[in-house]
């Protein structure tokens, strides 16, 4: 594509350029914001090889999931539905000094049962470097894991062509920290190759998360991240960009008794995510790939998580239009397994420089070896409307 699309909207959510807006005179308080309208309805769907309706926890199925960390569901019975992924962010950025920030992302969303729907907090950090233009940076304070290469735009859908990044690989329980990083910068010789090293560290822990409590449990269910650690290295040239993650950390997860004793699922267990992403944006092609494996194994305790999951997608930039096809899956490698295959074609129109129109066409099946019913297969149509400001 002629410009990056993730690196036009990171430009737009950055202070000191056109599109942010001055809170105070000398310019040093900003906001900047996006937004997403996006409805979706379950065209048909069947499960354990039967078209016949079934119910699968809370929803009423033909179903498909669209948004794990919020439990968004889309059910065929309540035809399109615009409740379940819309929402409304903002970012305001203080600059106390050309080396010493903070910034704040506020995210009201039409679907939120982690708190009842009401705005959130999503980032509290300050940013601090040793001098101005120097390559390290350091931040501490609450920000979002960065698991996959969209993490910390998951929800501007503006800077990636889907309606949004795909299911099957994106979403987990737990998407926050609190705790710091660094990252350091550097250009790579004399070459159009430039690498970004950065290390994490924090911890974080949601009760009753949505992820667990309405997906697996249905009694609610906490969960906690303890001792994250974690890096990742990206290189680019601006035409192709390679990243790297490697993580772990002990997960905690629980229920509370009546008696007030806990009830433990998993205890401070080993835990392990890594990840490598592809993307290239040349001239009018556009490629996307993205593979990671989650690994939580302990034979004494009768642990053995593993999930295995990608994406491969093209697509080609016409004018304003750009369609583009991309295939999902994940799945567990122990019985039984629980597992996804989908395909996508999605349409992104950039009918205005700082909104576009995205329509998105899904076919998923479900692979997992359930003696019950789960999501089911579903062919899924979206359309959303899109855009920073």
């Amino acid at each position: 594509m002629k410009k990056s699309l993730l690196a036009f909207a990171l430009s737009v959510l950055l202070p000191g350029v056109t599109y942010a807006i001055d809170l105070t005179d000398d310019g040093s308080l900003k906001l900047t914001g996006f937004y997403n309208i996006t409805g979706a309805k379950v065209l048909s769907g069947s499960a354990l090889n039967s078209s016949t309706p079934w119910t699968y926890q809370q929803w009423n199925c033909p179903c498909s999931m669209q948004a794990w960390e919020y439990a968004g569901v889309y059910e065929k019975s309540k035809g399109l539905q615009f409740n379940q992924e819309s929402l409304l962010g903002i970012q305001i950025k203080k600059e106390f000094s050309p080396t010493f920030s903070a910034t704040t992302q506020i995210i009201s969303r039409a679907n939120n049962p982690n708190t009842g729907s009401r705005p959130t907090v999503d980032w509290a950090y300050a940013t601090w470097t040793p001098a101005e233009n120097s390559p390290w940076t350091f931040q501490a304070g609450k920000m979002r894991i960065p698991l996959y290469y969209y993490s910390d735009y998951l929800y501007i859908g503006y800077a990636y062509p889907w309606v949004r990044p795909a299911p099957d690989v994106y979403g987990w329980p737990i998407y926050a920290y609190n705790g710091g990083n660094f990252s350091y910068r550097t250009q790579l010789g004399q070459s159009e190759w430039a690498a970004t090293l950065s290390g994490f560290t924090g911890s974080y822990q949601q009760k009753n998360d949505a992820y667990d409590t309405l997906i697996y449990y249905t009694t609610p269910t906490h969960e906690s991240w303890k001792n994250i650690q974690g890096a990742w290295l990206a290189v680019n040239n601006g035409i192709v960009d390679v990243r790297a993650m490697y993580m772990r950390y002990k997960d905690n997860l629980w229920q509370d008794n009546t008696d007030g004793t806990r009830l433990s699922m998993i205890g401070n267990q080993s835990t392990s995510i890594m990840g490598i992403s592809a993307n290239m944006d040349y001239k009018n092609w556009l490629i996307k790939a993205e593979v990671d494996r989650y690994r939580q194994v302990d034979p004494a305790k009768g642990l053995n998580n593993v999930y295995k999951y990608a994406l491969f997608g093209v697509g080609y930039q016409f004018g304003a239009w750009t369609p583009m096809y991309t295939y999902s899956q994940y799945t567990t490698i122990n019985e039984p397994t629980e597992g996804r295959k989908t395909q996508y074609l999605s349409l992104r129109w950039d009918f205005h420089a700082t909104t576009a129109l995205k329509v998105q066409y899904d076919v998923s099946k479900d692979k997992s070896h359930y003696s019950y019913p789960f999501f089911g297969d579903s062919k899924v149509l979206s359309i959303s409307l899109q855009g920073v400001f």
